[in-house]
């Protein structure tokens, strides 16, 4: 058994004994008290399950801290209430879902290739809702759904477009109230859900050299361009919008600036572990693929080839990995 797997079984026990205690006591001690001597000896009555109940909670609250990934026990330990929680489960949902509610049934749905997104979406989900969504895959692609009519109910308090039909056009009002720490781990999340890395290659005087691009989404509607802007700007990074000619209306966002994205790097980049999916550069982490780029812009290629071969050498390489584990631990 893996370390992770005997703190999971570890954590499983504490939520499972304290709940059991919790059942236990209220069947027990039903139509009994303890009495306790109050001021000048008054007797004063008090169930026995209250005397215990603290204990109790707080055993089913580390276990529930115990069963979650590093980045959501990470949150935790920074000090992340529930509502800041809440805000980053929205931006999951808002940049990566839906919200699905009919003939009684109340499911949120996340969807992608990256099964570390995954992860982080369900245990999001039972820190907050204390259910366990399920993930299935197929074709290397992954649907995570929660069946709750509490979380439902809360992200259309958020995002009332989520009562539409379709999902609407959420907005991100909700994570734009949050602090700055939350707005910060709010654009990772975003980032790392539907951000993307491109390079392109331009022949000059001096050698063919690399110009990378940091954006997020593809046909993001208005609202939602002008959120994510906000949000990316009050995070101190610059986004330019460019609208999708095909589609009136709509566009993403997208950055040639070499200091936004180390500034981005500097927050923490994108999530630990996701990684490029398709392209020259699939299979490659994001954070090592970007700061491959960046150090490649201070080279001079004679083919596309040779490019594309140093950036992905630059990506494994075991000093680079080094400085951005020390970055993204501060």
């Amino acid at each position: 058994m893996r370390p992770n797997e005997y703190f999971n079984a570890i954590s499983v026990a504490f939520v499972l004994g304290a709940s059991a205690n919790i059942v236990y006591t209220l069947i027990s001690s039903y139509g009994e008290s303890q009495g306790i001597c109050g001021p000048e000896g008054v007797l004063i009555f008090q169930s026995p399950l209250l005397a215990i109940m603290p204990l109790n909670f707080l055993l089913i609250l580390t276990g529930i801290a115990g069963l979650a990934s590093p980045y959501v026990k990470g949150l935790m330990k920074r000090g992340f209430s529930k509502s800041d929680l809440k805000r980053l489960f929205l931006g999951m949902v808002a940049s990566g879902g839906s919200v699905y509610s009919e003939g009684g049934k109340y499911c949120i749905r996340f969807y992608g290739k990256d099964l570390v997104l995954h992860t982080i979406f369900a245990d999001l989900a039972y820190v907050i809702y204390n259910t366990r969504p399920g993930t299935t895959g197929a074709r290397g692609s992954y649907v995570t759904q929660l069946y709750s009519k509490e979380a439902v109910r809360e992200l259309r308090e958020f995002s009332p477009e989520f009562e539409t039909r379709l999902g609407g056009e959420p907005s991100l009002s909700f994570i734009l109230e949050g602090g700055a720490d939350v707005k910060v781990e709010a654009s990772r999340i975003l980032m790392s859900t539907s951000g993307w890395i491109s390079c392109s290659f331009v022949n000059t005087t001096c050698g063919l050299r690399a110009y990378p691009k940091l954006g997020i989404g593809a046909v993001l509607p208005s609202n939602m361009l002008s959120d994510y802007s906000k949000l990316m700007c009050d995070v101190g990074l610059e986004f330019s919008i460019y609208q999708d000619k095909r589609y009136d209306g709509k566009g993403y966002l997208a950055t040639s600036d070499l200091n936004t994205m180390r500034g981005f790097t500097d927050l923490g980049g994108f999530l630990e572990g996701t990684k490029v999916k398709r392209g020259e550069f699939a299979g490659i982490e994001k954070n090592l693929l970007l700061a491959s780029l960046i150090n490649a812009t201070s080279f001079r290629f004679s083919t596309k080839v040779e490019a594309i071969k140093k950036i992905r050498e630059l990506s494994y390489d075991d000093e680079l990995k080094v400085y951005l584990n020390r970055l993204m631990l501060g």
